[in-house]
């Protein structure tokens, strides 16, 4: 019997042994472990308002146990893996070009300048403080991007060890943190610099890490505000594709892991359809009905595959992570703060 890594085929492997009744049963008991918890995550969220992403992640660390069941392996590595894929890939259909170059362009211009620099900063503050550069490079575009879902698109082209796993955990969850204080803080920053609307909705959309508090604080202050902080955070969303495609050129993840001499780069698919579902969906090809939909399942996708990673992370290598990894995400959200509310001072 051929020994396999969990969850993987056998190298060289061109067909599965049995099409897809094989896959089925070799994948589904990990695939539904990781799509209860899933669907338990969606209804604490939707209950409790907390974020999803985040108690996805803690109900995976909680049944962290059942990994250690051979059944149960393939499908929750399945699921960490592909189902994060297609996730990520269905993000694409929330972009419209029209509704970010709506925002005018010296908005959009620092927004994309700010996101630069903390994705600099990341890389050069993960090195000074002895973290890995890819840690850097998922903390940096989980700050500067969307949160969790930035998070768990840059970890699909890390490569796919424990370290990753782990850090991912440690990111979604500090993050998590960050955008909740920054949900209540930065409108009330905001609103004591007797800021205009406009201003308002480009510092908050610009700065706060996930979508739902981005919403969340700028409605806090007025609908308009609230309005104008969702299209900047389209901006941020939008540059998802170039940032995991530079973060996967950065680290090696171009050259084919068996090539030896030859340095044969390509696109995974799953960015490929990114950029196209946003194509189409700036060209309004896609109806409305449609569109929402695959937002919809784009969400619960990441869900699950949160849930997966969160089952194969150890709990125990979590907190033995230290207290740099925070510090560095700390600072990132600092410096996304300071670049986004100095220019908006600068150009009032």
């Amino acid at each position: 019997m051929t020994s396999t890594a969990p969850g993987m085929a056998p190298s060289g492997s061109t067909k599965p042994a049995a099409g897809i009744g094989g896959w089925f049963g070799a994948n589904y008991p990990g695939v539904l472990i990781a799509t209860i918890g899933g669907i338990c995550a969606e209804a604490i969220s939707v209950h409790y308002g907390a974020p999803p992403m985040l108690i996805a992640l803690l109900i995976g660390l909680a049944i962290h146990f059942v990994y250690d069941l051979h059944k149960i392996r393939p499908g929750i590595a399945w699921s960490a893996r592909n189902v994060l894929r297609y996730g990520v890939a269905l993000l694409g259909i929330k972009i419209a070009v029209s509704d970010i170059i709506s925002i005018g362009l010296a908005p959009l211009l620092l927004v994309i300048g700010a996101m630069a620099v903390t994705m600099l900063c990341a890389a050069l503050g993960a090195k000074a403080l002895g973290l890995s550069r890819e840690f850097g490079a998922l903390s940096g575009g989980s700050v500067s991007v969307c949160g969790a879902s930035a998070a768990a698109a840059v970890a699909s082209v890390l490569p796919e060890d424990e370290e990753s796993e782990r850090s991912l955990a440690v990111v979604i969850a500090v993050v998590t943190l960050m955008a909740t204080i920054a949900m209540i803080f930065y409108p009330l920053l905001v609103t004591a610099l007797h800021l205009s609307p406009q201003d308002m909705g480009v510092i908050l959309g610009g700065t706060i890490h996930d979508v739902a508090q981005v919403v969340a604080a700028g409605n806090a202050i007025s609908p308009e505000v609230g309005t104008l902080a969702t299209f900047v955070k389209l901006v941020r969303v939008a540059m998802l594709l170039p940032i995991v495609m530079g973060v996967f050129f950065w680290l090696g993840r171009g050259q084919p892991q068996h090539a030896s001499s030859a340095k044969v780069s390509y696109i995974p698919g799953f960015l490929v359809a990114f950029f196209i579902f946003a194509a189409i969906n700036s060209a309004k090809l896609i109806p409305a009905a449609v569109s929402a939909w695959g937002s919809t399942a784009s969400h619960y996708f990441l869900v699950i595959a949160i849930t997966a990673i969160g089952v194969k992370t150890d709990l125990k290598s979590v907190l033995e992570v230290g207290w740099r990894p925070f510090v560095l995400i700390v600072f990132e959200t600092l410096v996304m703060l300071a670049v986004v509310l100095g220019g908006v001072l600068l150009m009032r």
